[in-house]
């Protein structure tokens, strides 16, 4: 096999160490450290003992990591306290919020911070996970009280004043902490800063400037409810963060436009709808393909009405006849003289990126980040027999709106776990040999079919007519093959065939769908009737995915949405998820933020992801 073959990663791996540690806080919070067992973590987990025995070879190993786990998170948040400033009483405020970060502050995890604590005593490896951190935390606090006595009185009262002061406001954080544990169901984390901001307040030589100090929806730390599995419900329904989606992902990712044979001759063009934005993809009489936004200089009005024709030797606005070149410039204005001070050569029609991938067009918004080439680097030689770039067209473009979001699409899309229970034809089909890989970052999709006995007519039919494709290797010539393309596309080749099918989100309940195909030019009536019977297979697949998707969008809407239930063979969705949550932080929210406040809270997450 070829270095572009499909390498399985595990990528639930880290998730499923990190399930089991949790766990294990769990089961020391109920019974304590001394009656652990790794069935009681098993059965905590939903897991089998020979699972954690897996992951971890010993019950002393599986506590040290827990312990470490526990340990470094929470030196992960002083650090990142640390870093928001250089002004020490900014970092004081800092360190509170992250210290009682209601999900760091818990009362298992206080639980456990204690119980490691009392048998650190006895313990090598547990004083440096304890203690040690423990103790260099402390010495940076108590720094940061030098630095503002610096300027208080002599040397003496510096010394004398920094260092008890100091462990005061250490002592007042384990307080909470202790708290936490013995009466979580007192405890007001909230009322517990503040107590700590006042002590501040009052003990440092020039206060606590609270002047600044956020409302109570922004004093929660940005941190709070974040979630590290799947997408929770409210990512689905949000007007907001829809178009957050818009601004942040759908105009700075490569959106797939068609392919170079929808515009094979100068003066074609096709158009596509992003939101609201409109494009407009022409091939020019030197027959280079280049892409505008499909809008008028003049009053806005679309500059072709059309999704795809041919424009002649120049584009002419409908509205008031404005006519462009088909290199994007403005050529001629109906009654120039009424137009005070217009210059012609600056309202040209506004470009966009354009790039060709293997014969496919891909258009981008706003500049920045790897071009198609590089982040499609990995497939390339995957799919190059494949001759994409030399096929032409096998009817118009598909268009459906539908009626759920558009990562739900791709949620179902991403797994192939439900293929037998959902898709009985795909099954016949393919269903003994599906697996879901990656190759580097893509998602990759494979079925072959298979020589079996089939009940429905379109996949028995399509077993025995497909003719042997000589072009390709003998591995690919029964072999259906799909690629995620984030964020929103999938490209798949058939033996007979290629195409795509994209999501464009028009709302956070409503999107459009769109497909087209492509094949090699032939007179083959056997490959003609294999595109034809592999059509009707797909389209009777997309009818019972419609289904699954519409039942996920409603489910959304219930107070019982499930979330982190994946097994291990769906870690298309989870990394589908992962990389969501890189390009918008705030979608790992388990909450949904309070209104009009997801933007600004999103630039937070990605200020301090950024530190």
């Amino acid at each position: 096999m070829s270095s572009g073959a499909p390498v399985r990663i595990p990528r639930l791996n880290v998730d499923r160490r990190a399930q089991l540690i949790e766990a294990t806080i769990d089961v020391i919070y109920r019974d304590g450290l001394s009656r652990l067992t790794l069935a009681k973590v098993a059965q905590q987990a939903g897991l089998s003992t020979s699972i954690v025995n897996f992951y971890f070879k010993t019950k002393e190993h599986l506590l040290l990591e827990t312990l470490n786990a526990v340990s470094q998170e929470y030196e992960a948040a002083v650090d990142r306290a640390f870093a928001r400033s250089p002004d020490p009483t900014s970092t004081l405020r800092a360190l509170v919020d992250a210290m009682l970060d209601p999900d760091l502050c818990t009362p298992a995890r206080a639980a456990v911070w204690y119980a490691f604590m009392g048998e650190s005593q006895a313990r090598s490896d547990y004083i440096g996970a304890v203690r040690v951190r423990e103790l260099a935390i402390r010495q940076r606090v108590e720094t940061l009280f030098t630095t503002l006595f610096q300027g208080a009185g002599d040397a003496k009262t510096k010394t004398g004043r920094a260092g008890p002061l100091a462990r005061a406001f250490d002592a007042l954080i384990d307080s909470v902490w202790e708290q936490s544990m013995l009466e979580p169901d007192t405890i007001d984390l909230e009322a517990a800063r503040k107590t700590c901001l006042d002590y501040l307040q009052s003990v440092l030589p020039l206060g606590l400037d609270i002047s600044d100090e956020p409302t109570h929806d922004d004093s929660i730390s940005i941190s709070e409810g974040v979630g590290n599995g799947m997408l929770s419900a409210w990512t689905y329904t949000s007007n907001e963060l829809h178009e957050l989606e818009m601004s942040e992902l759908f105009r700075r990712e490569w959106m797939l436009a068609g392919h170079i044979s929808d515009a094979p001759r100068p003066g074609d063009y096709l158009t596509l709808e992003v939101g609201s934005e409109r494009v407009l993809v022409v091939r020019d009489d030197k027959e280079t393909l280049r892409a505008f936004h499909n809008v008028c200089r003049h009053r806005g009005s679309r500059v072709v009405p059309k999704s795809q024709g041919n424009c002649g030797h120049v584009m002419r606005c409908p509205f008031h006849g404005w006519t462009y070149s088909l290199d994007g410039r403005l050529k001629s204005v109906p009654r120039l003289q009424t137009f005070e001070n217009l210059e012609v050569s600056e309202h040209g029609l506004v470009p966009l990126e354009l790039e060709v991938w293997q014969g496919l067009i891909f258009i981008r918004f706003e500049p920045g980040g790897e071009p198609v080439a590089k982040q499609l680097h990995a497939i390339e030689e995957r799919v190059a027999s494949y001759r994409l770039a030399d096929m032409i067209s096998l009817g118009e473009a598909s268009v459906s709106e539908v009626r759920y979001n558009w990562k739900f699409f791709h949620d179902v899309d991403n797994e192939g776990y439900h293929v037998p229970s959902a898709h009985p034809a795909l099954q016949e089909l393919y269903g003994r040999s599906y697996r879901d890989d990656f190759i580097g970052n893509i998602p990759v999709s494979t079925g072959t079919v298979d020589d079996q006995p089939a009940s429905a007519w379109s996949v028995a039919r399509y077993k025995s007519l497909l003719p042997d494709m000589a072009h390709l290797p003998k591995e690919a010539r029964r072999l259906w093959l799909y690629f995620g393309i984030f964020p929103n596309a999938i490209i798949y080749f058939y033996p007979e065939k290629a195409g795509y099918y994209m999501s464009l989100p028009c709302g956070p309940d409503q999107t459009r769908v769109v497909s087209r195909e492509y094949g090699l030019p032939s007179n083959s009536r056997e490959i003609r009737a294999a595109q034809y019977l592999s059509s009707r297979i797909d389209t009777l697949t997309s009818r019972e995915d419609d289904a699954l998707v519409r039942w996920l969008q409603e489910a959304a809407g219930t107070s019982v949405f499930p979330l982190d239930n994946l097994a291990d063979i769906e870690a298309g969705v989870l990394q589908f998820h992962q990389r969501l949550k890189e390009k918008i932080p705030v979608m790992s929210r388990r909450c949904a933020p309070a209104a009009k406040s997801i933007t600004d809270l999103n630039d937070r997450l990605k200020a301090v992801t950024a530190r």
